[in-house]
Formats: structure tokens, sequence, C-alpha cells
């Protein structure tokens, strides 16, 4: 049975002009196929993490397909506990807890599905200009839009994991003054058109279940062909920062496992892990 929890403190949002989160409009914003997946939906006005709130729940044996979001995060976190700052102006701070009957060695592409999840979201509500930058982050003109955080918690045959969403709707100046690296937001992406954040989250939480879904049994499959075709590092040069080594090369795609494929001095090779940078476009 479906259940909706809007857990709220009075106070900051009222201060402001932000539409707040609502269920009925989320799930009006999903389909009857994503929506019998949906076993949960809590909206905070303040959490410390998303992805930490799911984690403990998860460990707490709470069944799949919970979606936490939260208006504000006071400690938001990126890939390797960076901080992602998190302020309350209308981003979406998004966590879906998913179980998969496998172990972690085979969930390796899993941000990379979870990335196709989102840009077939913001496809959805027009933005059709966004990409993916391997392994797990969304631009928007070479600057970051967006960004997933795969954390997985195994437990015997099961693997928990929790996927979180973060996505800048508007960010304003003064947090982007603190961000340690080019950023954008919808509010620029859509030449400042208004972006229903109800509408944006029901579909990110509808393409987020049914990929989750299909993953289970196809693992990329679904996904690749469209992460191809939003591939921002595609044919670039980039570097590869992994293990305290910087590699540097040109980047052709993925392979089958969600691996990046790198041509470098010594030839083409394939890696699991480490973050991608960027060069300038000359």
């Amino acid at each position: 049975m479906l259940c909706a929890l809007l857990l709220t403190s009075q106070g900051n949002l009222l201060q402001t002009d932000i539409i707040p989160l609502k269920p009925k409009l989320i799930w009006a914003a999903m389909e009857e196929d994503s929506l019998k997946w949906l076993s949960r939906l809590e909206i905070h006005t303040e959490l410390d993490s998303t992805n930490r709130y799911l984690l403990a729940r998860a460990k707490a044996g709470t069944h799949r397909g919970v979606i936490c979001l939260a208006e504000t995060q006071s400690a938001g976190k990126g890939r390797h506990e960076r901080p992602w700052i998190s302020p309350l102006s209308g981003n979406i701070y998004l966590s879906l807890l998913w179980h998969f009957f496998k172990g972690p060695r085979f969930l390796s592409g899993l941000s990379v599905a979870a990335g196709v999840a989102v840009l077939r979201a913001l496809q959805n509500q027009g933005v059709t200009n966004a990409g993916l930058k391997w392994p797990n982050d969304v631009v928007w003109d070479d600057r970051k839009l967006g960004g997933i955080l795969v954390e997985l918690l195994p437990k015997g045959e099961i693997t928990g994991a929790v996927i979180g969403v973060g996505i800048n709707v508007d960010m304003p100046v003064s947090y982007r003054e603190r961000l340690d690296q080019p950023c954008a937001d919808l509010r620029e992406a859509t030449r400042d058109q208004p972006i229903d954040r109800n509408q944006l989250a029901g579909r990110l939480i509808h393409h987020l279940l049914l990929v989750m879904h299909n993953f289970e049994s196809q693992g990329l499959g679904d996904c690749l062909d469209d992460w191809r075709k939003w591939d921002a590092c595609y044919q670039r040069e980039v570097y590869l920062y992994m293990d305290n080594r910087v590699i540097s090369g040109t980047a052709w795609g993925i392979d089958e496992k969600g691996a990046l494929l790198l041509q470098g001095e010594e030839g083409m090779s394939c890696y699991l892990c480490g973050e991608v940078s960027l060069r300038p476009v000359k």
C-alpha cells in the first residue's frame, strides 16, 4: 500500500515564494506503471541528507520503493563525502531506496542508469540541451546542473541501494560562489521559463522507478542508447582522476557495464571508477 508523509517544520517555507512539494501533485505527474513500484513518499522541510536518512531506513529493514524529498539539506553530500550545497531556493533534493537481489559487483552501472532516468525526466520538462558526464553528473553548457550519488548497503544476497539526485532548479548567486566548479540551473536552461517542481519531481520518480525495476533484469540494456545520445564527453579530450592519478585521453563512451572507454597513449582502456573533468573546448 502506498503511503505518503508530508513532514514540515513551520517557518522557512512561509518566508519564500517557493511552491512547496506536495504528494498529490507529485503522484499526478507519475503513471500507473511507476506508481505500482512506489511504496512510500516522504517530503521533509529539512533533513541533514536525504541519502543519509534513507540509508538509516534501509538498515532498519524498510521495503524498496521509498522516496524521500527535502526542501533543504543541512549536510547534503556528493561523492567522496563532498558537501552538496542545498539552499532553500526551490532545488530538488531526492533519494530513492531500492533493493536488488544481486551483489554489488553486478551494480557497477547503477549511476549511469540513474543518470539516464534523470535526463528522461528533464526531456519531459522541455530541457532538451542537457547532457551526462560520466559517471554521475548532469551538465548544461558544460556546467554542473545536477548530480547523482549511489550508495550501496550489501546484506546477504540482497543489496540495498540509495540513489540520491540533486537538481539545481534555482541556485542563488550567493551559493554559487561557495561551489568549487561552475554550475547551472534549470532557470538558465529554460530561459527563465517557470519550472513546476511537483511535475518535475513526479517525472524524476517515475523514470527512476522504471529504470531501477528494469536494471534488475536487463542491466544497462534499456539505457545504453540514451546514454550515448546524451554523453557530454563523447569524442572529447578529458582528464580522468583516479587513485591519486590523472589519466588524459579521448572519451569513447561506455561499455555494457557502464565503464568509461578512454583512448590514451597506450590504446583503449576501460575504467569502472574515477571522475572525469572536461577540458575546455578549443
